[in-house]
């Protein structure tokens, strides 16, 4: 049985302790290795920042830090014995096909807290933080959502969070942060505390919980209220079934059409390019409007938007590199970096027009 943890090692990005999975030889720990590698990403992480911010030198990190947390995170999660040795389990996590799966379904029973910030994002639907004074925050009254935590401890959380497709977030000018859910989620708990009680879908919670039960057939409709299906069997939707210790967990991840996506890309850039076609929008600003729009995980946008670069429906995109001028938010840099171009430029700007209007 895995044991619970209140503090979420500072892991704040998830290819980091892949890397340090990754260096093992065989089971074995070797100290030097781990750094090598852990070095190796943090330093290839800080010259994609140098480029994008028009540096001529990256932020020299030496990782010692981040080695130590990759170490806390793999024994809690029981990927290392006593000894660092791997278990098998790290393989699940090695495997990009499974490892989603795996560390949800580890980290949801291991972490009270990972559990207690994605389900208030979920029940608040979108969260309104401050990005740095939370003590201050506290003292003037603001209660923060009831989250029992401090700022760096929440911070780890929301990384690894948006890592695993849960939660996305963006900074604001006045330093704070817009944290909301990009996934529908659901626990068997709720669905069944549903039995017999009338059907509600005001609140976002309420929808997630109404769907995943329908979906799953673990619950029907009945004279409005909700009814429990005999020996019902869980019809397969497309969800993520995570099973833990105290309760089974179901994750859907948002399914958003091209159609939807190309009309929101429209609606988002107009508002950021004040009405005007092919006028220059910064790539993370337009990002952080449509993913908020529909929900949606920085990577999924990404994947969107190169598509319709290369493919054009109703829209014509033209991306342009550039630098990024984030001096004052250097501390969050990294969830501004766009994607790199075929010949390895950061796509910095977008310029749009309808393809209708040529």
């Amino acid at each position: 049985m895995i044991q619970t943890v209140m503090r979420v090692p500072r892991v704040r990005r998830l290819e980091y302790f892949i890397a340090f999975l990754g260096s093992y030889v065989g089971r074995e720990f070797n100290e030097d290795q781990a750094r090598e590698a852990v070095q190796r990403k943090v330093h290839e992480f800080e010259l994609n920042k140098a480029k994008a911010l028009g540096k001529q030198r990256p932020t020299a990190r030496r990782g010692g830090t981040t080695l130590q947390e990759c170490l806390y995170l793999a024994v809690q999660l029981g990927l290392t014995d006593q000894f660092k040795r791997l278990t098998p389990e790290a393989a699940l996590v090695l495997d990009p096909v499974q490892r989603r799966h795996f560390l949800l379904e580890r980290m949801w029973q291991t972490y009270p807290r990972f559990r207690q910030v994605v389900l208030t994002a979920r029940d608040n639907e979108r969260l309104d933080l401050p990005f740095y004074d939370w003590d201050i925050a506290r003292q003037k009254g603001d209660d923060l959502y009831k989250l029992d935590l401090d700022r760096l401890s929440f911070e780890a959380i929301r990384d690894l969070a948006t890592d695993l497709a849960l939660i996305n977030w963006h900074p604001t000018e006045d330093k704070r942060q817009i944290v909301y859910p990009v996934a529908c989620l659901a626990t068997h708990t709720e669905i069944f505390c549903l039995t017999g009680m009338p059907v509600k879908q005001q609140t976002f919670a309420q929808q997630c919980i109404h769907q995943t039960a329908i979906d799953l057939n673990l619950l029907t409709v009945k004279n409005s209220h909700y009814e429990s299906q005999a020996y019902a069997r869980p019809k397969d939707q497309g969800y993520l079934i995570l099973q833990t210790d105290i309760d089974q967990v179901f994750i859907r991840d948002y399914d958003v059409s091209s159609g939807d996506f190309e009309q929101a890309l429209w609606q988002e850039y107009l508002s950021l390019s004040d009405m005007r076609q092919r006028f220059p929008v910064l790539y993370p600003n337009l990002r952080n409007q449509v993913c908020a729009a529909l929900r949606i995980s920085d990577p999924t946008f990404d994947r969107y938007l190169l598509s319709l670069i290369q493919q054009p429906h109703r829209l014509n995109i033209y991306p342009s590199g550039g630098v990024l001028n984030y001096a004052v938010n250097l501390a969050h840099i990294g969830k501004f970096l766009p994607p790199q171009a075929d010949q390895g430029d950061f796509i910095v700007y977008l310029k749009i027009e309808r393809r209708n209007a040529l």
